[in-house]
C-alpha cells in the first residue's frame, strides 16, 4: 500500500507540474510575440541609401579630380631637368664673367 501511495503522490506532483507548464505556455501564446522585421528592413534601406549616396558623391569627386588633373599643366621631367641645368650653367657663366 505504501508503494501505491508514493506512486499516487508522484503522479499528482507530475500533473501539477504539467498544469503549471501549460499555464505558462498559454500566457506566452496570449502575448502574441511576433517577429516584425519591417523596422529592421526600413533601417537597412536607409543605410543602403546613405551608402549609395556616399558612393555617388565619391564617384563625382573622383571624376572632378580626374578632369582637374587633365587640365593641369604638367611638364615632363626631362624638360624640368634641362631648365634647371640651364639656370645653373647661366649662373656659373655670369659668376665667371664678373670674376
Amino acid at each position: 500500500m505504501a508503494k501505491l501511495e508514493q506512486l499516487s503522490e508522484l503522479l499528482i506532483s507530475e500533473i501539477s507540474q504539467f498544469e503549471k507548464t501549460v499555464e505558462r505556455l498559454e500566457k506566452i501564446q496570449q502575448e502574441k510575440i511576433g517577429i516584425d522585421s519591417a523596422a529592421f528592413e526600413k533601417l537597412l534601406l536607409k543605410h543602403q541609401e546613405k551608402l549609395e549616396k556616399g558612393l555617388s558623391d565619391h564617384s563625382m569627386d573622383m571624376k572632378d579630380l580626374g578632369a582637374k588633373l587633365e587640365e593641369a599643366k604638367a611638364y615632363p621631367i626631362w624638360a624640368l631637368i634641362v631648365f634647371v641645368i640651364s639656370i645653373v650653367l647661366n649662373g656659373i657663366f655670369i659668376y665667371a664673367a664678373f670674376y
